[in-house]
């Protein structure tokens, strides 16, 4: 029966044809929100940015009216740190640096910012840089949580429910924050919008896994992508000609205010629908779909492949509002011995890439030269990094291209520690975030492929909540020392590069709707890959007459 109902959705699907208008508009509106992902998920990176600062220098300037760029006082001090030479005549007003103890100093009374522009300079945190790391931690910290909400929601309620209602809050919240008035309230929103509107960009992507062939997964990656990478760019010459914190933030969410007007022009997984015992309603979205292609698939067809999960209701219950569901799901990948090594491996996949990608990419605006363009050559790495997918992942397969990404990283991330700065840092700097950006980039797909359908959101809101722990950690790796740097870079990579050898292969087989589908991807080979894949026209279950014209089903 299992069997049944893969082949069933499968050929459904497949009948529908590879890549018609019902998918192009789907991947088209699904690739729209991936453009501002990446500015929620790193506007810290400039919200949170450093500012030149120096102290005030009382016995050489105003304490109020005070400027940064008052040379004459500035020439005391030294910027960016935090004391001042000693006066050898306390309260002398002079500006004279004979006047001043170089060998004795003060702790600084008073901070001057070069501009006001972030919140590094607005709530005054210099001299207590963990605050300033905190706010990327805090935001990572906040995405397990996060991840916990998007898969319950997502596998008990629709994944098309997720992505509307996680939308919202990713546009309203991030409003409230910039109006956030102390550092205090700023972080605890940063807390409450990254655990509240995360999860519509993880909901969006498995939308797209579930409506996709085997062998447009790794295309549509690609496309996901892309489209992130070219969000990161966009964003950078946004927060350029847009420099202050405020206005950069009401800027970047207010188009998420019309995320939740998907509902509207978004169909719901049929996958989904299959899985909860909702055949109905996943009846409906092919017959749609259907139209929008302009094939026609016979009713037989349609009930005969979706009959057994009206009988069953679907191994998640027999609602898809049930949370319990979800739960039951999550608990057959634990109990499968399989299933859940193969848990364990994708979390520590994730929980390396995660700690590789956002400390190179926190640390990319810290290299020499403009920290906008280096950053958008960071972001410009992803779409480089997933051509590559599209490429390598269908040629070659999953866990080598992925295992072998994770190798040259730690090769590449550990170099520019040991070499000064210059074109051979920059260059190997962006080489290793190239390679981690395709492995984090490959894991999507990957880990969507090894769970069940009605377990494979909550399975991969599983790994990547250990993998935000990874996350959490990285906005802290600016206070290491470079040797530091590079052994954790380095040790990290070379953890994800055999955990991803010790999984199965994925390439080319079908998605596992039930919990023995997925076991048995480690019994059996990915099928062989035709150099033209077969296309034909066949008339299953077609009775005579003359209303129908062309009948699709795929060979499966």
């Amino acid at each position: 029966m299992e069997e049944q109902q893969t082949d069933g959705v499968e050929a459904l699907l497949a009948a529908l044809g590879p890549f018609g208008w019902w998918q192009r508009g789907a991947v088209l509106l699904l690739l729209l929100p991936n453009l501002l992902a990446p500015m929620y998920s790193l506007n810290y990176v400039f919200v949170a940015d450093r500012v030149p600062f120096r102290c005030l220098v009382p016995e050489c300037e105003e304490v109020h009216g005070a400027q940064f760029a008052n040379t004459t006082a500035a020439r005391l001090v030294q910027t960016d740190a935090c004391s001042r030479p000693a006066p050898r005549r306390p309260g002398a007003r002079t500006c004279d640096p004979t006047d001043f103890d170089s060998d004795d100093s003060l702790p600084c009374e008073q901070i001057l910012y070069a501009n006001r522009d972030t919140v590094f300079a607005e709530f005054d945190l210099a001299c207590r840089e963990w605050r300033r790391t905190l706010i990327g931690t805090v935001r990572n910290a906040a995405l397990p949580l996060a991840l916990l909400l998007t898969g319950y929601v997502s596998d008990g309620w629709g994944r098309r429910t997720a992505f509307c209602v996680f939308g919202a809050f990713a546009g309203v919240l991030g409003l409230v924050k910039s109006l956030a008035p102390n550092y205090n309230t700023y972080i605890a929103l940063e807390f409450l919008e990254a655990a509240l509107g995360y999860g519509f960009n993880s909901a969006a992507y498995v939308i797209m896994v579930e409506l996709a062939r085997p062998s447009l997964r790794a295309v549509f990656a690609c496309a996901t992508g892309v489209a992130y990478g070219l969000g990161g760019i966009l964003f950078a010459e946004t927060a350029r000609r847009v420099p202050q914190w405020r206005s950069l933030l009401r800027v970047v969410h207010s188009p998420a205010l019309v995320l939740p007007a998907y509902w509207l022009l978004l169909d719901e997984s049929v996958r989904w629908l299959h899985a909860v015992g909702r055949a109905e309603e996943a009846a409906a979205v092919i017959r749609k779909a259907a139209r929008w292609n302009k094939v026609i698939i016979n009713e037989s067809f349609i009930n005969e492949s979706l009959t057994s999960s009206r009988k069953t209701g679907g191994t998640s219950g027999t609602s898809g509002t049930s949370g319990t569901s979800v739960w039951i799901a999550i608990g057959q990948v634990v109990r499968s011995r399989a299933l859940g090594l193969r848990l364990v491996a994708c979390c520590g996949c994730w929980l390396m890439a995660a700690f590789i990608y956002y400390g190179l990419t926190i640390n990319s605006i810290a290299l020499a030269g403009n920290k906008y363009t280096n950053f958008a050559l960071n972001m410009a790495m992803e779409v480089a990094a997933s051509l590559l997918i599209m490429m390598a992942l269908e040629r070659i397969g999953r866990k080598i291209t992925i295992s072998v990404a994770f190798s040259l990283c730690g090769f590449a991330a550990v170099v520019p520690f040991f070499v000064g700065p210059g074109m051979t840092q920059r260059v190997m700097y962006f080489v290793g975030k190239l390679a981690i950006t395709f492995a984090f980039n490959s894991l999507y797909v990957f880990t969507a492929e090894l769970f069940p359908t009605d377990a494979r959101s909550s399975s991969m809101a599983a790994a990547s909540l250990v993998g935000r722990i990874g996350s959490a950690l990285a906005p802290q790796t600016p206070l290491l020392s470079s040797n530091a740097q590079a052994a954790a870079y380095g040790g990290a990579a070379a953890v994800g590069a055999l955990a991803a050898a010790l999984m199965p292969e994925t390439r080319r087989t079908p998605l596992p709707q039930r919990a023995r589908d997925a076991e048995e991807l480690r019994r059996y080979p990915p099928p062989p890959v035709p150099m033209r894949p077969p296309l034909r026209s066949v008339t299953p279950h077609a009775p005579p007459g003359p209303a129908l014209t062309k009948i699709i089903c795929p060979s499966v």
